[in-house]
């Protein structure tokens, strides 16, 4: 083998590669946490209202531990997204000692009854909100099937001078709401977008005709009844 002169350069050649791999192994585990390569600066991206830049930086400074290149990304994201108004998060490298952070807020949507709010997307979350609110309201754990109602109801009455404040799914499996004119509206359990739109067209008319509504029972297969005040009388 000693005088296989092609068998000793590809030893050779071998045993440099061996030692380039290792060098270069230690130059990277030495330069990733070499100050040349630490994080100095933290770009937040994106509205933020309910979360102080503060509450970020805690959290960020917490978890964000290392040089350039070893930080846990993900665990930093997790944490970030555990923050009440926090929805989604995004964190990027930026070259050289950067680090971008897009942050997505949730927006309330309603307030759930039980306790906590709800996002347009129909997740409940924890928050502190003091602007006006509607209400829902419903059984443990239906929290999502009354925000998909909700939002479906309120697609329809777009086109209308009126809003749902409050909507409840009792434990019956019934609808229950209120509508912004004060008027509350029993919905029965199925056909409930039909009924509704029936009754709004209705409602012109009933300006003429009545003070204001106070209850319509809508649990009709072809009309409602309405109760309210006309000359100081109940009618319906």
């Amino acid at each position: 083998m000693w005088h296989n002169y092609r068998a000793l350069n590809k030893l050779s050649f071998g045993l440099i590669f061996v030692c380039l791999v290792f060098l270069l192994h230690a130059i990277f585990k030495v330069s990733i946490n070499s100050d040349l390569f630490m994080v100095k600066r933290i770009n937040f991206v994106g509205d933020i209202n309910h979360v102080s830049r503060d509450q970020f930086n805690s959290v960020v400074t917490k978890t964000l531990k290392g040089g350039f290149w070893n930080l846990n990304l993900r665990e930093a994201k997790d944490s970030l997204e555990q923050l009440a108004w926090i929805k989604n998060v995004e964190i990027k490298r930026n070259w050289p000692n950067a680090i971008d952070v897009l942050v997505s807020e949730r927006d309330a949507m309603a307030r759930w009854k039980p306790g906590g709010l709800l996002d347009d997307s129909g997740e409940l979350f924890n928050g502190a909100e003091d602007k006006r609110l509607p209400i829902l309201d419903g059984p443990i754990g239906q929290h999502e099937v009354v925000a998909a109602q909700y939002l479906s109801l309120t697609q329809l009455l777009e086109p209308y001078e009126v809003s749902i404040d409050q909507l409840r799914l009792t434990t019956q499996r019934s609808w229950l709401g209120q509508l912004s004119n004060g008027t509350v509206v029993a919905l029965g359990e199925k056909s409930i977008a039909s009924r509704l739109e029936r009754f709004i067209r209705f409602l012109p008319e009933s300006q003429s005709r009545y003070k204001s509504l106070k209850f319509a029972d809508l649990r009709y297969a072809n009309g409602f009844s309405v109760s309210s005040s006309v000359n100081g009388k109940d009618g319906s």
